[in-house]
């Protein structure tokens, strides 16, 4: 399941939408698993538009699309790591 959320994510980019529908599974069921790969080092946040991490992430006309009303994902934008990377690779 981790590889199969990390492809439609992060190599289909798929939005948080499409992948629930992919999976068949609500958007709250994928915000929680962003947290959980966040945490098991898969993917890191790359921007908070309260403390900035990345210019080029806080200045994307889509990121206030990456959020909805729990606001728990609210201006945040996520990357691959290295570990995450080499599970979409194999």
């Amino acid at each position: 399941m981790i590889k199969q959320t990390l492809n439609l994510l992060f190599i289909e980019n798929c939005t948080l939408q499409e992948a629930a529908a992919k999976l068949g599974t609500d958007q709250r069921s994928i915000r929680d698993r962003l947290l959980m790969l966040e945490h098991m080092g898969y993917i890191r946040e790359v921007c908070n538009n309260s403390k900035p991490k990345s210019s080029a992430c806080c200045s994307c006309s889509a990121a206030s699309s990456c959020s909805d009303e729990g606001g728990d994902i609210k201006g945040k934008a996520y990357q691959l790591t290295e570990k995450g990377e080499r599970i979409c690779r194999n």
